[in-house]
């Protein structure tokens, strides 16, 4: 049993350890990409491993070290950025903004789906965090995300944070 299902194209996940394997587990990241066409799953695949490939540089405190790497793998040298935290346009500007994320040890959540129209793309990514209302108890938190893929590459995002002053978290915690 393999700890997750694809249900209507999102993983749920029933087997916590899951959330800490889903960079190396490749059992999960294919199901997650898998799509009707070969070049769709391609889209997909290319999305989650951006976002494994920033997951590690965060959990493993590697950020200064690979993120020029990483970011030229991915991003298109125009990329278009749209997010208020975000320096401006450009591949170089967005090595710039990551080099200012915080490593913590974490793991980041998983991709759990993406669904693709055209060149635009949605990622959900899924956490569970504690519930701030029922005391000892959790939810699953979807954090979702859009990019524009455009010649085998990241070429725009669109964020969903608010812009909030430099060091504080934009979701606003």
């Amino acid at each position: 049993m393999p700890g997750f299902a694809i249900i209507n194209g999102i993983a749920e996940i029933s087997d916590p350890a899951i959330y800490q394997n889903w960079l190396d587990n490749e059992e999960f990241k294919s199901a997650v990409a898998a799509d009707s066409s070969p070049e769709r799953t391609a889209v997909k695949r290319l999305l989650i491993e951006f976002e494994a490939d920033m997951a590690r540089m965060v959990r493993d405190d590697k950020v200064q070290e690979q993120v020029v790497e990483v970011m030229t793998r991915y991003a298109a040298e125009d990329y278009v950025q749209h997010d208020p935290n975000a320096p401006g346009n450009g591949l170089e500007n967005l090595i710039e903004h990551f080099r200012h994320v915080p490593a913590t040890g974490v793991v980041p959540p998983p991709v759990v789906g993406v669904i693709l129209d055209g060149e635009v793309a949605c990622l959900m990514m899924r956490e569970v965090v504690p519930d701030p209302v029922v005391a000892g108890e959790a939810y699953e938190w979807n954090i979702l995300t859009l990019f524009r893929v455009h010649n085998g590459k990241l070429a725009e995002h669109w964020s969903t944070f608010r812009k909030a002053v430099p060091g504080q978290n934009p979701l606003g915690d």
